[in-house]
């Protein structure tokens, strides 16, 4: 077997988050034998109320867990923006201690493989032979966007040897020499749990909605067109909507889309059954009618460049799919997933799933999730990571 350099791979979420395209694609990398080390930085001081800072030791430890080598920071000298010389030593010693996780085998071919621009400084400190840089999300038109992470950014598209992107959207929008060197890494599925799921026992909490139920699996937050879901529910009480995943709207910017949800949630068809454990998920996808992917699509917001990951999910599960303008999937799968962009679209769309069957057949559904797996897409990127090391 091919003697694999080591991996270290930076993200800006912890590894037992919700499962997406950064432990997807390591914990098969690992799994194919390369070494692969994740982390999320060091923990910051605003965390402190936290569950990550709670369960954290002091010193901080490691996980082996998915083929990975999960760092675990420890509480001691977090980071902290408000001090740079602080926040620079923080850095400091985060980077020492990845490199100790490493080792030194193989020193002149390890890899940085970052998740986002806001790790480029490990780039300085570690001088690492080679950098990838995956962008899953169309990073510079964020709210949290700065100055700063946009010098990270331009430094990092220059000094990266290989950069992947999720959709073609990021790539035509990252910096030059970005596009001319950008290699596009849709997202996929692990589409198996999905299908197998076909005729499992309905999950409790679900059995008392009744039907037709209308799903959305992801956290709510203010992405979501929640005045669309205010609409039709409204107008179709005998329609259940039901969310599965966590809400997220806190702060200012989330302020009108709080009071919206809050509106949504005063109906007696909107239902909120909370985040589920990875493995549960695909029964309740199953049960459902409908499943959706209903964004909030601005032609100058990130939100229409995304691939969504939970598209090939509810594929898989062969139910009809009624889905947000994103750019890739009215581009590459509008004849699986009708496509809606209006209230009144989303309402009519709906109406058709649940009457005829919506867009493509069960069979066609299946077929185009299992065209777009997790593993296949770890083939791809895993064939550019020996050419770069050729």
């Amino acid at each position: 077997m091919l003697n694999r350099p080591p991996i270290l791979a930076l993200a800006p979420h912890s590894w037992h988050d919700r499962w997406l395209s950064r432990q997807q694609l390591m914990s098969r990398l690992g799994g194919r034998g390369w070494p692969v080390t994740y982390s999320y930085g060091p923990l910051n001081v605003w965390q402190r109320e936290s569950p990550l800072w709670q369960q954290a030791g002091w010193l901080g430890g490691v996980e082996q867990v998915d083929h990975v080598q999960v760092d675990q920071p420890g509480r001691w000298f977090p980071a902290w923006q408000r001090y740079p010389w602080w926040d620079h030593v923080a850095l400091r010693l985060h980077a020492q201690r990845m490199q100790a996780l490493m080792g030194h085998a193989q020193a002149d071919r390890q890899i940085l493989f970052l998740f986002h621009p806001r790790f480029w400084p490990y780039v300085e400190r570690l001088q690492p032979r080679y950098v990838v840089y995956h962008i899953y999300d169309v990073f510079s038109v964020m709210d949290n966007w700065s100055p700063q992470m946009d010098h990270y950014q331009q430094q990092l598209v220059e000094r990266a040897d290989l950069i992947t992107t999720s959709s073609q959207g990021m790539l035509e929008q990252l910096p030059t020499p970005g596009p001319q060197k950008a290699k596009l890494l849709n997202n996929g599925a692990d589409p198996r749990p999905f299908i197998e799921a076909d005729g499992c026992p309905c999950p409790a909490d679900l059995a008392m909605i009744p039907g037709p139920r209308i799903g959305y699996v992801g956290t709510v937050n203010a992405k979501l067109d929640l005045e669309m879901i205010l609409y039709v529910a409204s107008r179709h009480p005998h329609w259940h909507w039901v969310f599965i995943g966590p809400v997220m709207l806190e702060g200012e910017q989330a302020k009108q889309a709080k009071a919206l949800w809050q509106q949504c949630c005063a109906l007696d068809n909107v239902h909120l059954l909370g985040a589920k454990p990875r493995q549960a998920v695909p029964a309740y996808v199953q049960h459902m009618d409908v499943n959706t992917i209903c964004y909030r699509i601005r032609p100058d917001d990130w939100v229409i460049h995304g691939y969504p990951v939970k598209l090939h999910e509810y594929l898989a599960t062969g139910k009809p799919v009624v889905a947000a303008a994103q750019s890739a999937v009215k581009d590459q799968f509008s004849h699986v997933a009708a496509i809606a962009q209006h209230p009144q679209q989303w309402a009519d769309a709906l109406q058709a799933a649940l009457t005829n069957g919506g867009v493509g057949t069960p069979q066609t559904r299946r077929q185009v999730a299992l065209l777009n797996t997790w593993d296949q897409r770890t083939s791809t990127l895993e064939n550019w990571l020996l050419e770069m090391l050729a």
